[in-house]
């Protein structure tokens, strides 16, 4: 393909153009460059000859009348962007002037987005058959898997946080976290401009955050070991923050300002799955709620009647022996379906199956002895669960909160008598099920943990966070009593005490 360099008589705009993009030249209908500026002259022969032909396509294009053209090629790693106009030139027909320009980091963004918005459609790819079966830790289970993927594969980052922010307390509690560590127990972070970090600040502002030098910023607060770079973006709902997600690494040079604007784009993506498995919750929640009101109010009068019936039934009956017994029988079992009626109903309160665990016959020895911490503020089940172990001869200490719990965890490993196992509700007055596991972990790595919640509803996400790091399992209120005996016995590992 032969080529004229630049005759600066001829072509005297080119002077100007050569400062401003990466080559000019003039193109004939056989694809051949007559005329191009010194920055074309030094491209390569593979970009040289894609240009020519594509001011040749143009002139060829019978169809398109339009009197400019923009296309773009792809040579190698590079990406560069033609604009076309057809020359007018007395005595010479169908030549085309064109411009060249690397448009590289351009076109690395609208690649970079397109990323984004793939990963954000994976994301919120919340498929019914997929999610519909699966309790409340397992679909924040795929969702972190999700975000997992998208962080190592957008960002090249492996440590990162996504904190959920409380709109009542302001407090941001950690959903899903890798690489960095979570507060000490006890510790909170709280959306507030000052005195609470990074995170803090940019909750409160919803500003993002790119930090390049943490050791000298008085912003940051210590998380991943060595940390260099630092980038936290809000998670935005209809330009409302709901959370925050944070990246960190040790090269100093992993985030930039571009990183900055895409981790802004994939929050909102964040935000919205997050509301979406939220909503699930609730309704999932609310649903059965409402169906424990419509149970209840079915089987009042039916019940009511029965009730009423036996009544008088006995006052007509002759005062036998035999009869009263009868009479007696049948007033037990209309008391033990009320009993068992309204444990049914009572959904997150409830534990079915009490009555039917005989103490006789189901003894654990496996639980004979052993120390048990139960903590639930709702009065039946903690009393529930304290009957049931207590029965199979556990020694049970329950609280309704959690800082009392968390001080009997520090004085029993204190007393080199830790319990040996814990069942903790999630949503505590005080505290939540993820501080009682911590500190029971932090007491010994090797006592189970068994979490409690009522229709998978978890508002600190507790679960998720405890099941990556150790949770023998959840319990799913209203469960049956012979589950939790079931689950107690696998979680204890540990020799009986001695003498037992």
């Amino acid at each position: 393909m032969p080529a004229k360099t630049r005759d600066s008589g001829t072509f005297d705009a080119a002077t100007l153009l050569e400062s401003l993009v990466d080559g000019v030249g003039v193109v004939d209908a056989a694809g051949e460059i007559v005329w191009m500026s010194g920055r074309l002259a030094g491209q390569t022969p593979e970009v040289m000859r894609r240009f020519a032909d594509i001011c040749r396509d143009v002139v060829r294009d019978a169809k398109s009348q339009r009197p400019s053209h923009l296309r773009r090629f792809r040579s190698g790693t590079k990406t560069f962007e033609v604009a076309i106009s057809k020359l007018v030139v007395e005595g010479q027909s169908d030549h085309t002037v064109a411009t060249l320009v690397n448009v590289t980091p351009r076109q690395r963004l609208f690649d970079r987005i397109e990323q984004v918005d793939n990963a954000g459609d994976l994301m919120l790819n919340l498929d019914a058959v997929i999610v519909n079966p699966l309790n409340v830790a397992e679909r924040l289970k795929l969702l972190e898997s999700r975000v997992e993927q998208a962080l190592r594969e957008l960002f090249a980052a492996s440590n990162y946080q996504v904190r959920l922010l409380d709109r009542k307390t302001r407090v941001l509690e950690l959903v899903l976290h890798r690489g960095i560590a979570p507060l000490p127990i006890g510790q909170q972070m709280r959306a507030d401009i000052d005195g609470a970090g990074i995170t803090g600040y940019v909750a409160s502002t919803g500003q993002s955050y790119l930090c390049k030098d943490p050791a000298n910023d008085p912003r940051y607060r210590s998380g991943l070991p060595n940390c260099r770079c630092s980038l936290t973006t809000p998670l935005l709902l209809h330009d409302r923050v709901v959370g925050t997600i944070n990246l960190e690494s040790g090269d100093p040079r992993a985030f930039e300002e571009e990183d900055q604007f895409l981790l802004e784009l994939y929050g909102r993506y964040v935000a919205m799955a997050l509301n979406i498995l939220d909503m699930l919750i609730v309704e999932r929640y609310t649903t059965n709620q409402r169906i424990t009101g419509s149970v209840q109010e079915e089987i009042a009068i039916p019940v009511r009647t029965l009730r009423e019936s036996l009544e008088s039934l006995r006052g007509n009956m002759s005062n036998t022996s035999a009869g009263m017994l009868a009479l007696g029988q049948m007033e037990d079992c209309v008391a033990t379906l009320e009993k068992r009626l309204q444990n049914a109903t009572e959904g997150f309160k409830g534990v079915l199956g009490v009555d039917r665990i005989s103490v006789a016959g189901s003894q654990q020895p496996k639980l004979a002895g052993r120390r048990v911490l139960v903590v639930d503020d709702e009065a039946g089940i903690r009393e529930a669960i304290v009957t049931i172990l207590s029965q199979q001869g556990a020694v049970v200490t329950s609280f309704d909160k959690g800082e009392p719990a968390l001080l009997a965890l520090e004085e029993a490993k204190n007393k080199n008598a830790p319990f040996e196992l814990v069942l903790s509700d999630v949503r505590l007055p005080d505290r939540n099920g993820y501080e009682i596991f911590r500190a029971t972990k932090a007491i010994d790595t090797e006592t189970p943990v068994i979490l409690m919640t009522g229709f998978g509803y978890d508002p600190n996400h507790s679960i998720v966070r405890s099941s990556q790091e150790g949770l023998h399992c959840f319990l799913f209120k209203p469960f049956q009593a012979q589950q939790l005996l079931d689950e107690a016995c696998k979680a204890i590992v540990t020799p009986p005490p001695a003498g037992l």
